[in-house]
Protein backbone atom coordinates (compact mmCIF):
# COMPACT_ATOMS: atom_id res chain seq x y z
CA UNK A 1 0.00 0.00 0.00
CA UNK A 2 2.83 2.42 0.91
CA UNK A 3 4.54 1.78 -2.43
CA UNK A 4 1.25 2.35 -4.27
CA UNK A 5 0.71 5.67 -2.48
CA UNK A 6 4.24 6.82 -3.37
CA UNK A 7 3.65 5.90 -7.02
CA UNK A 8 0.32 7.72 -6.96
CA UNK A 9 1.94 10.85 -5.51
CA UNK A 10 4.63 10.77 -8.19
CA UNK A 11 1.98 10.43 -10.91
CA UNK A 12 0.04 13.37 -9.50
CA UNK A 13 3.20 15.46 -9.49
CA UNK A 14 3.89 14.60 -13.11
CA UNK A 15 0.30 15.38 -14.05
CA UNK A 16 0.65 18.72 -12.28
CA UNK A 17 3.75 19.61 -14.26
CA UNK A 18 2.16 18.43 -17.50
CA UNK A 19 -1.01 20.42 -16.83
CA UNK A 20 0.89 23.67 -17.06
CA UNK A 21 0.85 24.73 -13.43
CA UNK A 22 2.53 28.08 -12.93
CA UNK A 23 5.80 28.24 -11.00
CA UNK A 24 3.92 29.98 -8.19
CA UNK A 25 1.45 27.11 -7.88
CA UNK A 26 4.21 24.50 -7.98
CA UNK A 27 6.11 26.34 -5.24
CA UNK A 28 2.93 26.62 -3.17
CA UNK A 29 2.38 22.89 -3.59
CA UNK A 30 5.91 22.20 -2.39
CA UNK A 31 5.42 24.43 0.65
CA UNK A 32 2.14 22.68 1.50
CA UNK A 33 3.68 19.25 1.02
CA UNK A 34 6.36 20.12 3.60
CA UNK A 35 3.96 21.75 6.10
CA UNK A 36 5.44 25.23 5.73
CA UNK A 37 4.24 28.10 7.92
CA UNK A 38 5.58 30.88 5.69
CA UNK A 39 8.22 31.30 3.03
CA UNK A 40 9.67 33.45 0.28
CA UNK A 41 11.47 32.38 -2.90
CA UNK A 42 13.61 34.66 -5.06
CA UNK A 43 15.33 33.82 -8.33
CA UNK A 44 18.48 35.27 -9.93
CA UNK A 45 18.84 35.36 -13.72
CA UNK A 46 21.71 37.05 -15.53
CA UNK A 47 22.86 38.59 -12.27
CA UNK A 48 19.49 40.18 -11.41
CA UNK A 49 16.55 39.31 -9.16
CA UNK A 50 13.82 38.47 -11.66
CA UNK A 51 11.22 36.57 -9.65
CA UNK A 52 9.88 36.52 -6.10
CA UNK A 53 7.01 34.56 -4.62
CA UNK A 54 5.69 34.62 -1.06
CA UNK A 55 3.64 32.04 0.81
CA UNK A 56 1.93 31.73 4.18
CA UNK A 57 2.22 33.98 7.21
CA UNK A 58 4.89 35.74 9.25
CA UNK A 59 3.37 34.43 12.47
CA UNK A 60 0.70 31.88 13.24
CA UNK A 61 -2.56 33.48 12.13
CA UNK A 62 -0.75 36.75 11.39
CA UNK A 63 -0.01 38.89 8.36
CA UNK A 64 1.06 37.31 5.07
CA UNK A 65 4.73 36.96 4.14
CA UNK A 66 5.86 39.77 1.81
CA UNK A 67 8.99 40.42 -0.23
CA UNK A 68 10.44 42.57 2.56
CA UNK A 69 9.66 40.07 5.34
CA UNK A 70 12.73 39.50 7.50
CA UNK A 71 13.80 35.89 8.09
CA UNK A 72 16.53 34.51 10.30
CA UNK A 73 18.57 32.39 7.89
CA UNK A 74 20.62 30.13 10.16
CA UNK A 75 23.96 28.91 8.86
CA UNK A 76 23.74 30.95 5.66
CA UNK A 77 25.07 33.58 8.07
CA UNK A 78 28.50 31.94 7.91
CA UNK A 79 28.89 32.36 4.15
CA UNK A 80 27.64 35.97 4.18
CA UNK A 81 29.67 37.01 7.23
CA UNK A 82 32.80 35.58 5.66
CA UNK A 83 32.57 38.28 2.98
CA UNK A 84 33.48 40.84 5.64
CA UNK A 85 36.16 38.70 7.23
CA UNK A 86 37.89 38.19 3.88
CA UNK A 87 37.78 41.96 3.30
CA UNK A 88 39.38 42.65 6.68
CA UNK A 89 42.05 39.98 6.36
CA UNK A 90 43.16 41.51 3.08
CA UNK A 91 43.08 45.01 4.56
CA UNK A 92 45.23 43.99 7.54
CA UNK A 93 47.70 41.85 5.60
CA UNK A 94 46.64 38.41 6.81
CA UNK A 95 46.47 35.34 4.57
CA UNK A 96 44.54 32.10 4.82
CA UNK A 97 47.66 30.50 6.24
CA UNK A 98 47.81 32.98 9.12
CA UNK A 99 46.96 31.51 12.50
CA UNK A 100 43.69 32.32 14.26
CA UNK A 101 45.75 33.21 17.31
CA UNK A 102 47.69 35.82 15.32
CA UNK A 103 44.43 37.74 14.91
CA UNK A 104 43.04 37.18 18.42
CA UNK A 105 46.37 37.98 20.07
CA UNK A 106 46.92 34.76 22.06
CA UNK A 107 47.69 31.11 21.26
CA UNK A 108 44.94 29.02 19.68
CA UNK A 109 46.19 25.43 19.49
CA UNK A 110 44.62 22.00 19.91
CA UNK A 111 45.91 20.70 23.27
CA UNK A 112 46.60 17.25 21.78
CA UNK A 113 48.52 18.77 18.84
CA UNK A 114 50.28 21.83 20.31
CA UNK A 115 52.82 21.99 17.47
CA UNK A 116 50.19 22.15 14.69
CA UNK A 117 49.26 25.71 13.65
CA UNK A 118 45.49 26.30 13.46
CA UNK A 119 45.04 28.52 10.44
CA UNK A 120 42.25 30.70 9.11
CA UNK A 121 41.92 28.31 6.17
CA UNK A 122 41.24 25.45 8.60
CA UNK A 123 38.64 27.57 10.36
CA UNK A 124 36.87 28.45 7.11
CA UNK A 125 36.95 24.88 5.76
CA UNK A 126 35.67 23.34 9.01
CA UNK A 127 38.86 21.31 9.43
CA UNK A 128 40.18 23.07 12.56
CA UNK A 129 38.67 20.49 14.92
CA UNK A 130 36.48 22.81 17.01
CA UNK A 131 33.53 21.24 18.78
CA UNK A 132 30.04 22.63 19.35
CA UNK A 133 29.08 20.89 22.58
CA UNK A 134 29.76 22.06 26.10
CA UNK A 135 30.84 25.68 26.46
CA UNK A 136 29.54 26.77 23.05
CA UNK A 137 26.06 25.42 23.81
CA UNK A 138 26.16 27.18 27.18
CA UNK A 139 27.07 30.35 25.32
CA UNK A 140 23.97 30.04 23.15
CA UNK A 141 21.96 29.81 26.36
CA UNK A 142 23.54 33.02 27.66
CA UNK A 143 26.51 31.75 29.67
CA UNK A 144 29.22 33.21 27.46
CA UNK A 145 32.71 32.31 28.62
CA UNK A 146 35.49 34.47 27.13
CA UNK A 147 37.23 32.96 24.10
CA UNK A 148 40.57 33.25 25.88
CA UNK A 149 39.18 30.86 28.48
CA UNK A 150 37.81 28.47 25.84
CA UNK A 151 41.23 28.34 24.20
CA UNK A 152 43.10 28.36 27.51
CA UNK A 153 42.15 26.55 30.70
CA UNK A 154 39.00 25.03 29.14
CA UNK A 155 40.59 24.03 25.84
CA UNK A 156 39.97 20.32 26.44
CA UNK A 157 36.23 21.10 26.13
CA UNK A 158 36.72 23.21 22.98
CA UNK A 159 38.47 20.75 20.65
CA UNK A 160 37.48 17.37 19.25
CA UNK A 161 39.63 14.63 20.72
CA UNK A 162 41.88 12.87 18.23
CA UNK A 163 41.20 15.41 15.47
CA UNK A 164 44.47 16.82 14.22
CA UNK A 165 43.74 20.28 12.78
CA UNK A 166 43.65 20.34 8.98
CA UNK A 167 43.16 16.60 8.46
CA UNK A 168 39.39 16.17 8.15
CA UNK A 169 36.18 18.17 7.97
CA UNK A 170 33.88 18.40 10.96
CA UNK A 171 31.21 21.09 10.73
CA UNK A 172 31.49 23.58 13.59
CA UNK A 173 29.11 26.33 14.64
CA UNK A 174 31.74 27.60 17.06
CA UNK A 175 34.04 27.96 14.06
CA UNK A 176 31.33 29.88 12.21
CA UNK A 177 30.74 32.05 15.24
CA UNK A 178 34.42 32.98 15.39
CA UNK A 179 33.90 34.97 12.19
CA UNK A 180 32.08 37.61 14.24
CA UNK A 181 34.78 37.74 16.90
CA UNK A 182 37.49 38.13 14.27
CA UNK A 183 35.52 40.88 12.50
CA UNK A 184 35.15 42.81 15.76
CA UNK A 185 38.81 42.27 16.68
CA UNK A 186 40.07 43.54 13.32
CA UNK A 187 37.60 46.40 12.85
CA UNK A 188 37.17 47.68 16.40
CA UNK A 189 33.42 47.91 15.70
CA UNK A 190 30.44 45.79 16.58
CA UNK A 191 29.63 43.12 14.02
CA UNK A 192 26.37 44.84 13.06
CA UNK A 193 28.01 48.26 12.69
CA UNK A 194 30.83 46.95 10.50
CA UNK A 195 28.55 44.85 8.30
CA UNK A 196 26.07 47.73 7.87
CA UNK A 197 28.75 50.26 6.95
CA UNK A 198 30.95 48.07 4.78
CA UNK A 199 28.83 45.25 3.30
CA UNK A 200 25.09 45.73 3.63
CA UNK A 201 24.93 49.51 3.21
CA UNK A 202 27.06 49.77 0.04
CA UNK A 203 24.86 47.13 -1.62
CA UNK A 204 21.56 48.66 -0.52
CA UNK A 205 20.80 45.65 1.67
CA UNK A 206 18.83 45.75 4.92
CA UNK A 207 20.14 43.11 7.32
CA UNK A 208 21.37 42.63 10.87
CA UNK A 209 22.25 39.97 13.42
CA UNK A 210 20.29 41.45 16.33
CA UNK A 211 16.50 41.71 15.98
CA UNK A 212 16.47 44.97 17.96
CA UNK A 213 18.46 46.64 15.17
CA UNK A 214 15.28 46.76 13.05
CA UNK A 215 12.79 49.58 13.58
CA UNK A 216 9.94 47.55 12.02
CA UNK A 217 9.54 44.50 14.30
CA UNK A 218 6.25 43.63 12.61
CA UNK A 219 8.29 42.42 9.62
CA UNK A 220 10.26 39.90 11.71
CA UNK A 221 9.09 36.30 11.45
CA UNK A 222 8.59 33.88 14.29
CA UNK A 223 10.27 30.48 13.88
CA UNK A 224 8.02 27.44 14.16
CA UNK A 225 8.36 23.73 14.72
CA UNK A 226 5.96 22.25 12.21
CA UNK A 227 3.41 20.81 11.78
CA UNK A 228 2.39 21.47 15.40
CA UNK A 229 2.91 25.26 14.88
CA UNK A 230 4.88 25.64 18.10
CA UNK A 231 6.74 28.98 18.17
CA UNK A 232 10.35 28.01 18.87
CA UNK A 233 11.68 31.55 18.55
CA UNK A 234 9.93 34.93 18.57
CA UNK A 235 12.37 37.41 17.05
CA UNK A 236 10.31 40.53 17.71
CA UNK A 237 10.49 39.87 21.47
CA UNK A 238 14.30 39.90 21.53
CA UNK A 239 15.19 43.39 22.76
CA UNK A 240 18.85 42.73 23.63
CA UNK A 241 21.25 45.04 21.82
CA UNK A 242 25.05 44.98 21.99
CA UNK A 243 26.30 48.51 21.35
CA UNK A 244 30.01 47.90 21.98
CA UNK A 245 32.35 45.41 20.33
CA UNK A 246 33.39 42.44 22.46
CA UNK A 247 35.30 39.84 20.43
CA UNK A 248 35.69 37.64 23.50
CA UNK A 249 31.97 36.95 23.87
CA UNK A 250 30.42 37.79 20.48
CA UNK A 251 31.06 34.35 19.02
CA UNK A 252 27.47 33.20 18.44
CA UNK A 253 26.09 35.80 16.01
CA UNK A 254 27.71 34.76 12.74
CA UNK A 255 27.05 31.06 13.29
CA UNK A 256 23.38 31.52 12.42
CA UNK A 257 21.70 34.77 13.49
CA UNK A 258 21.66 36.84 10.29
CA UNK A 259 18.22 38.36 9.59
CA UNK A 260 17.44 39.42 6.01
CA UNK A 261 14.80 39.31 3.26
CA UNK A 262 14.97 36.94 0.30
CA UNK A 263 15.60 39.63 -2.38
CA UNK A 264 18.36 41.22 -0.30
CA UNK A 265 20.03 37.85 0.26
CA UNK A 266 19.96 37.43 -3.52
CA UNK A 267 21.98 40.65 -3.89
CA UNK A 268 24.71 39.18 -1.69
CA UNK A 269 24.67 35.98 -3.76
CA UNK A 270 25.06 38.06 -6.91
CA UNK A 271 28.15 39.68 -5.35
CA UNK A 272 29.70 36.23 -4.93
CA UNK A 273 28.40 34.98 -8.27
CA UNK A 274 29.99 37.93 -10.08
CA UNK A 275 33.44 37.69 -8.53
CA UNK A 276 33.03 40.23 -5.71
CA UNK A 277 31.18 43.02 -7.50
CA UNK A 278 27.50 44.02 -7.37
CA UNK A 279 26.39 46.49 -10.02
CA UNK A 280 29.16 49.11 -9.73
CA UNK A 281 30.27 48.29 -6.19
CA UNK A 282 33.25 46.01 -5.64
CA UNK A 283 33.74 44.59 -2.16
CA UNK A 284 36.00 41.62 -2.85
CA UNK A 285 38.81 40.93 -5.27
CA UNK A 286 37.95 38.38 -7.93
CA UNK A 287 40.86 36.28 -6.67
CA UNK A 288 39.38 36.33 -3.16
CA UNK A 289 36.05 34.96 -4.37
CA UNK A 290 37.99 32.31 -6.30
CA UNK A 291 39.57 31.25 -3.00
CA UNK A 292 36.17 31.12 -1.28
CA UNK A 293 34.63 28.93 -3.99
CA UNK A 294 37.60 26.57 -4.47
CA UNK A 295 37.36 23.05 -2.98
CA UNK A 296 39.63 22.92 0.06
CA UNK A 297 42.06 20.18 1.01
CA UNK A 298 40.59 17.51 3.31
CA UNK A 299 37.24 19.34 3.31
CA UNK A 300 35.17 16.82 1.31
CA UNK A 301 34.88 19.15 -1.67
CA UNK A 302 33.66 22.19 0.27
CA UNK A 303 34.91 25.76 -0.08
CA UNK A 304 35.52 28.42 2.57
CA UNK A 305 32.31 28.50 4.61
CA UNK A 306 30.62 27.47 1.37
CA UNK A 307 29.05 24.26 0.10
CA UNK A 308 29.86 23.04 -3.41
CA UNK A 309 27.32 20.59 -4.81
CA UNK A 310 28.01 19.08 -8.21
CA UNK A 311 25.42 17.53 -10.54
CA UNK A 312 23.05 16.64 -7.72
CA UNK A 313 20.92 19.50 -6.49
CA UNK A 314 20.16 20.67 -10.03
CA UNK A 315 21.18 18.14 -12.66
CA UNK A 316 24.17 19.15 -14.75
CA UNK A 317 25.15 22.11 -12.56
CA UNK A 318 27.72 22.86 -9.90
CA UNK A 319 25.98 24.95 -7.27
CA UNK A 320 27.71 27.13 -4.66
CA UNK A 321 26.09 28.38 -1.48
CA UNK A 322 24.85 27.41 1.94
CA UNK A 323 21.77 26.25 3.79
CA UNK A 324 20.27 27.06 7.15
CA UNK A 325 18.30 24.92 9.57
CA UNK A 326 17.34 25.83 13.14
CA UNK A 327 14.29 26.24 15.39
CA UNK A 328 12.05 24.50 12.86
CA UNK A 329 12.95 26.63 9.83
CA UNK A 330 14.78 25.66 6.65
CA UNK A 331 16.56 28.03 4.26
CA UNK A 332 18.73 27.66 1.16
CA UNK A 333 20.81 30.09 -0.92
CA UNK A 334 22.69 28.74 -3.96
CA UNK A 335 24.10 30.16 -7.19
CA UNK A 336 25.76 29.04 -10.43
CA UNK A 337 28.33 31.57 -11.69
CA UNK A 338 28.54 30.00 -15.16
CA UNK A 339 25.29 31.69 -16.23
CA UNK A 340 24.81 34.03 -13.22
CA UNK A 341 21.74 32.25 -11.87
CA UNK A 342 20.62 31.31 -8.39
CA UNK A 343 17.77 30.62 -5.99
CA UNK A 344 17.03 31.75 -2.45
CA UNK A 345 14.37 29.99 -0.39
CA UNK A 346 13.59 31.23 3.12
CA UNK A 347 11.03 29.75 5.51
CA UNK A 348 10.02 30.34 9.10
CA UNK A 349 9.05 26.73 9.78
CA UNK A 350 8.46 23.53 7.83
CA UNK A 351 9.04 19.80 7.83
CA UNK A 352 12.82 20.24 7.48
CA UNK A 353 13.89 16.60 7.53
CA UNK A 354 15.75 14.83 6.08
CA UNK A 355 18.86 16.55 4.68
CA UNK A 356 20.87 15.54 1.63
CA UNK A 357 24.31 17.04 0.88
CA UNK A 358 23.51 19.73 3.43
CA UNK A 359 20.28 20.72 1.67
CA UNK A 360 16.80 20.07 3.03
CA UNK A 361 14.41 18.22 0.76
CA UNK A 362 12.05 21.19 0.48
CA UNK A 363 14.98 23.32 -0.68
CA UNK A 364 15.90 20.78 -3.34
CA UNK A 365 12.33 20.64 -4.65
CA UNK A 366 12.02 24.44 -4.79
CA UNK A 367 15.35 24.87 -6.54
CA UNK A 368 14.47 22.28 -9.14
CA UNK A 369 11.14 23.99 -9.78
CA UNK A 370 12.85 27.35 -10.17
CA UNK A 371 15.49 26.06 -12.56
CA UNK A 372 12.96 24.03 -14.58
CA UNK A 373 10.11 26.51 -14.77
CA UNK A 374 11.67 29.98 -14.40
CA UNK A 375 15.36 29.92 -15.28
CA UNK A 376 14.69 27.32 -17.95
CA UNK A 377 16.58 24.08 -18.29
CA UNK A 378 17.12 22.43 -21.64
CA UNK A 379 16.51 19.07 -19.96
CA UNK A 380 13.95 19.54 -17.21
CA UNK A 381 13.81 17.36 -14.13
CA UNK A 382 11.37 14.58 -14.89
CA UNK A 383 9.74 15.05 -11.49
CA UNK A 384 11.01 17.96 -9.33
CA UNK A 385 9.11 16.55 -6.35
CA UNK A 386 11.13 13.34 -6.40
CA UNK A 387 14.09 13.90 -4.07
CA UNK A 388 15.44 10.41 -3.43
Amino acid sequence: MKRFLCMLLAMLCLLGAASGETPEKLIDRAFRQYSTMGGCVAVIQNGEVTFTHCYGTIRNGGQPVAEDTLFQVGSISKMISNIALMMLLDEHGYTLESEIGDVLGYPVRHPEYPDVPVTLRMLMSHTAGLRDSGDYQEGLAGNLRPLKELFGKRSEYTWLSGHEPGTKRRYSNLGGGLIGSLIEKLSGQTLDDYMTQNVFGPLGVEAAYQPARFDTPERLVNLYNMPDRYAAKELHRDKKLALQPDPETHYTYTAGKLIISAPDLCRLLILLCDGGIYENTRLLKESTVAQMTAPQENADGHGLFMNIIQDDQVEGRTMYGHGGKANGMLCAAYFDPTDRTGVVMLTNGCNNEPMHNGVGMLGRVVMRICYDEIIGEEHKTEDPFSVE
